[in-house]
């Protein structure tokens, strides 16, 4: 109950006019049907792949996995060429949304905030 509603029922009270109980409660529930999902309810709630942007397929997959997945992962669960995967990948870093790393001999993808530990200290962020 938002501080409007409480003003209107205070006042109608004091003024001894009576409330009609349906001006107090919302009208209709659209604006909650047409919220959004979250990305981690988008998740959780299965939206269907092929309706994914790519940056978005790439984020599902980070979030499945923990915040960490490799190319060949991200090759293999998607089926893009490497190409398109580098593509992908470079716009994503430029919005800081990820960072794509090597480790040994492979290249890892990590969300932003889920590298190994020390990776963001030798860049000086």
């Amino acid at each position: 109950m938002g501080l409007k509603n409480i003003w209107s029922q205070l006042s109608a009270r004091f003024a001894g006019d009576s409330i009609d109980e349906s001006e107090s409660r919302p009208a209709n529930r659209e604006a909650d049907d047409e919220e959004t999902l979250s990305y981690a309810e988008q998740v959780e709630y299965g939206v269907d792949e092929n309706d994914l942007a790519d940056e978005d397929r790439v984020l599902r997959l980070l979030v499945k996995r923990g915040g960490r997945v490799d190319r060949e992962t991200v090759i293999e669960q998607t089926g893009w060429t490497s190409e398109r995967l580098e593509s992908v990948v470079s716009e994503m870093e430029d919005d800081d949304q990820i960072s794509a790393i090597t480790v040994g001999r492979q290249r890892i993808i990590c969300r932003r905030g889920f590298e190994p530990k020390g990776y963001r200290s030798h860049l000086n962020e």
